[in-house]
């Protein structure tokens, strides 16, 4: 049976409707403020964003693959796609697949491409999850796993990531399972905290989930960051664990719409029988591309490693400096490109984040878009030096705030 906790909508404090007037700041989801944020930026050339949670696009690495690999000639000296552009119909690109493997220690069996984690999320909501059977999904969170089981007619409930360490409790989990319960959706490290729980606890969690015949499904988009991945993804330890991720967020190639899952064959053979057609949006193009990346990720992984050897100490200066001054309390995680801090003495964020666009040209995301009002959400893994006057505008302003 449950205990305390509830089923969730829309993220509670995040205004209703949708915005009207330009004023982002009235999105009711945060997609939406996304949208709205970049087009105000666009008309504020010297406003400074810290609310992406992304490794800045690597293009100049990105165009020389593209020009030195996708591309060659024949004998004739006629223009040609490289071997690595093949059909992603049956099995999907099989050097993207093999690259895969080896960088995860994985086998073909037990990992699908799809076009990234929504995809691969649908796919499993709407293969193994009838209309009114639950999912369980950690709050603070990232609202549009909540968003995309509500489409696919689950009941969600939540799980607490209690502040300020915002970790699981495995007896938590399995208080909160039903015998309707057909997934638990985690994300590991955590979005928007930057967390990472460690195997132990994911396993305790899948033997929970287990005794529902509930599956574990990790979203490990930033998993890359806070362990080897040689190591391998959650998926290796326990039969009911699917892991997803994607070239979106350590690498920053956003633009290849390219993911992975990866689970027991049972389990992939599941949601393939659920949905025969598969992920219909995985380009051939973008998953050749995707291939030499991988098959290349050396070059990518500097890349990511050198941004957040600049970014990180930065990050690590300026909340010291902050929590010295009573304004924000919360450790910088110790892997990642996200920090999620109380900002002390303040419980509507959404109205600080107004303050600080409007008065020291700064954006950062309100925390109650992710379920939990009083934080703001931090990213850092753009340029050090515009990390490091962002970082100035968002203590100067937090002053202002409080002594205003």
């Amino acid at each position: 049976m449950k205990s305390a906790g509830k089923s969730v909508g829309p993220a509670s404090n995040v205004p209703s409707g949708t915005p009207s007037g330009g004023d982002f700041f009235a999105a009711a989801q945060y997609s939406d403020w996304v949208r709205g944020a970049m087009r105000a930026l666009a008309g504020r050339p010297n406003a400074i964003a810290l609310y992406d949670s992304t490794i800045s696009e690597p293009s100049d690495l990105l165009a020389g693959l593209v020009a030195k690999s996708l591309v060659a000639v024949d004998d004739d000296g006629a223009p040609q796609l490289s071997s690595r552009y093949v059909s992603v119909f049956a099995n999907g690109n099989r050097f993207l697949v093999d690259a895969l493997c080896a960088r995860y220690d994985e086998t073909p069996e037990r990992l699908q491409t799809v076009t990234g984690v929504t995809g691969a999320l649908q796919l499993i909501l709407r293969a193994l999850v009838k209309p009114g059977e639950r999912v369980l999904i950690e709050n603070p969170g990232f609202k549009l796993l909540t968003n995309l089981a509500l489409e696919a007619g689950a009941a969600v409930d939540e799980l607490d990531r209690p502040a300020p360490h915002f970790g699981i409790d495995p007896a938590q989990v399995a208080a909160r399972l039903t015998p309707d319960t057909r997934l638990v959706i985690l994300t590991n490290p955590h979005n928007p905290t930057g967390v990472f729980l460690d195997h132990a606890t994911l396993k305790a969690v899948a033997q929970a989930a287990a005794t529902v015949g509930a599956l574990l499904v990790v979203d490990e988009v930033y998993g890359d960051f806070a362990r080897r991945p040689s190591a391998g993804l959650a998926a290796k330890l326990a039969p009911n664990i699917v892991s997803l991720a994607s070239l979106t967020k350590v690498f920053g190639l956003f633009a290849l719409k390219c993911g992975w899952m990866v689970a027991a064959p049972e389990v992939l053979a599941r949601i393939r029988a659920g949905q025969p057609e598969g992920d219909v949006g995985v380009s051939k193009l973008s998953h050749a591309v995707a291939a030499h990346v991988m098959e290349n990720a050396d070059t990518f992984d500097r890349h990511w490693q050198a941004v957040m050897t600049a970014t990180t100490p930065v990050l690590h200066r300026h909340a010291a400096a902050m929590r010295d001054e009573g304004l924000i309390e919360g450790a910088v995680p110790a892997a990642g490109c996200l920090y999620f801090p109380r900002i002390v003495g303040v419980a509507d964020t959404l109205a600080l984040t107004r303050h600080l666009w409007n008065q020291v040209d700064l954006l950062v995301a309100p925390g109650e878009y992710f379920g939990l009002a009083g934080h703001v959400r931090l990213g850092y893994a753009g340029d050090a030096e515009t990390l490091d006057r962002g970082l100035s505008r968002l203590h100067a302003g937090l002053r202002a705030w409080r002594d205003r």
